[in-house]
């Protein structure tokens, strides 16, 4: 990994984002733990990067490589007693700091049984974590925001890790898809030149730059996935479930019924899933 660009605290639109970052990453390294950036702000670090302007949010998700469940509990404690965070009573993968922001610390690795972890706790106590490990290996980037240097997911890994999320728990998980359309939205105009110097193969069959885009996501999807046949298996299933309309899915990827429908949101996932399979049919 290498330092790609500056960003600033200020333009990922978070209030409170330095504080918790340092905390987080003070923590992290007392105990010797290794941690990236997720979800929302991973994706505003995208957009910043490419002159952007963000929407702002209020989801702030680390994931933490974590051996077992005592450093899971010792990673806690110290950001308790070392910068007064409380536990929430909802989730219990989840700390208040002081100002009352919300900190999804997601565990993964050798703490994991059948990419599942279960702790004790109040409210949701047990979660599935597909994908963070193969995110982990081959989906992850160096950023500089501020004055520090900070593991960020890269934008095909954090679609891989919203699709898994969503398919996990798709009646809470309804935003996961509204960012997924998000980036399926800016990805072709930002990700320009990288799809013209890596994938100009794609310009054929009067296929246009949008498409072209589309497929060169799933194909970088795929880099990081085929690491994991059943990580695999299971986006395949995802996005084929969804172009079959056999979930919500294409429905939430919708923003503007006058200027959208269903059958444009299929066509944009089956680009995806064009890309994803590329080279695996018989």
């Amino acid at each position: 990994m290498k330092n790609i660009s500056k960003v600033t605290y200020d333009a990922l639109k978070v209030e409170g984002l330095k504080e918790v970052f340092q905390h987080i990453s003070r923590a992290c390294q007392f105990l010797g733990i290794d941690f990236f950036i997720i979800g929302a702000i991973a994706r505003n670090v995208w957009l910043v990067m490419h002159d952007e302007n963000p929407a702002g949010t209020k989801d702030i998700d680390f994931a933490v490589y974590i051996p077992n469940i005592e450093e899971y509990t010792n990673l806690k404690n110290k950001l308790q007693t070392a910068y007064q965070y409380n536990e929430s009573n909802e989730n219990a993968f989840c700390m208040i700091s002081p100002k009352g922001i919300q900190i999804d610390l997601l565990p993964f690795g050798e703490i994991e049984n059948e990419n599942q972890v279960m702790i004790e706790g109040k409210g949701l106590t047990a979660i599935k974590l597909d994908g963070f490990k193969e995110v982990y290996d081959f989906g992850l980037q160096e950023i500089k925001i501020g004055n520090e240097n900070y593991t960020v997911c890269n934008i095909p890994s954090v679609v891989i890790l919203k699709l898994i999320a969503y398919d996990d728990r798709p009646e809470h998980r309804i935003k996961d898809i509204k960012d997924i359309n998000s980036i399926c939205k800016y990805y072709p105009d930002l990700e320009q030149e990288h799809i013209w110097a890596n994938h100009f193969d794609l310009y054929t069959d009067d296929r246009s730059h949008d498409e072209v885009a589309m497929i060169v996501l799933g194909r970088e999807i795929k880099k990081i996935a085929m690491a994991n046949d059943k990580l695999y298996s299971k986006l395949l299933t995802i996005l084929n479930k969804a172009i079959a309309h056999e979930s919500s899915f294409l429905d939430l990827m919708i923003e503007d019924n006058e200027k959208e429908n269903v059958g444009m949101k299929r066509l944009l996932l089956k680009h995806i899933l064009s890309g994803l399979k590329e080279g695996t049919e018989t």
